[in-house]
């Protein structure tokens, strides 16, 4: 019964934490538009809108509103200021909301804006504690040491920054976007890249 019971608490939890990022993205989405709303009724009735197309042309005024929001933002934020303060808000969502960069990056990824060149890095192996985990070569230190990112299979996405020593370091043959490609595989075939 109490295995039951764990299960079933694990799934409520697991489903939570999915949930969790999709419906604060609703909550903020859903506030929006019924303000856009509220201004597209006011503009509506302005223009006199509001009595040929009824409560669509609200409707219809509040995307459009949207639309030309979206256009200034997107030429606002090729300012250097308003970029860099994006890149912190950005960051501070990231912190309290949970999911908020992945669901960011998926949404990016999937209408093909911000996406920036993969930059490449040399593959290895790297020695934490008595493991050895792949990782990416960031750069070599002027003190003899290394900067290496480990990141976590399969989304590779996140992971540890760790500054260790060169005898610390097996170079692979391969570069970081085909260890991308291993790691979703959960790692098959790194070991024989030596």
């Amino acid at each position: 019964m109490k295995s039951i019971f764990q299960k079933l608490r694990n799934h409520i939890i697991t489903g939570f934490l999915f949930l969790m990022p999709i419906l604060v993205c609703l909550a903020v989405v859903g506030k929006f538009w019924n303000d856009l709303l509220k201004y597209g009724a006011r503009l509506s009735k302005l223009i006199g809108l509001h009595t040929l197309l009824g409560p669509s042309g609200d409707a219809v005024l509040a995307i459009i509103l949207l639309l030309l929001i979206c256009s200034g933002a997107g030429f606002l934020i090729q300012i250097a200021f308003l970029k860099g303060l994006r890149d912190r808000i950005d960051e501070k969502l990231g912190q309290i909301i949970p999911g908020y960069n992945q669901v960011k990056s998926q949404t990016q990824k999937q209408v093909g804006i911000g996406k920036e060149e993969e930059r490449v890095y040399a593959a290895c192996l790297v020695r934490v504690q008595d493991l050895w985990q792949p990782g990416y070569i960031i750069e070599d230190n002027q003190d003899g040491t290394a900067t290496v990112f480990v990141p976590q299979a399969p989304t590779h996405v996140s992971g540890q920054v760790y500054v260790v020593q060169q005898d610390q370091l097996r170079r692979l043959q391969i570069d970081s976007k085909t260890l991308n490609s291993q790691l979703q595989q959960l790692g098959k075939g790194i070991a024989g890249k030596q």
